[in-house]
């Protein structure tokens, strides 16, 4: 029996990229940014690759969409993307209630 190769992977490119959480980083100019405005940028992320998943959810469903794969992959992207923000909840969480421990 033998294998025969699966060949090149499609074009990813319908998923989209996340945003960088602090353009300035990417550029090598040093940063000004905010707490909140990381916050708001990871908030972005998740909310474009949400949007993403939804699309290529949408688009398997109508028959537009013929790779289950591009599918797969923008559903898992937004799920670790959702994940990352509630841990990051969880452990500002945690901190805050470290800190309201404390005595003065």
């Amino acid at each position: 029996m033998a294998l025969e190769p699966l060949g090149a992977i499609g074009n990813l490119g319908t998923l989209g990229r996340m945003p960088a959480l602090n353009p300035q980083v990417e550029s090598g100019q040093p940063t000004a940014g905010t707490f909140a405005n990381m916050l708001n940028g990871l908030l972005d992320g998740q909310r474009t690759a949400n949007t993403n998943a939804n699309e290529a959810i949408t688009q398997l469903a109508t028959g537009e969409a013929q790779d289950l794969h591009s599918v797969s992959l923008a559903v898992a992207q937004a799920e670790l993307s959702f994940r990352m923000i509630l841990e990051m909840r969880n452990r500002l969480t945690e901190a805050y209630q470290e800190v309201m421990r404390m005595q003065v």
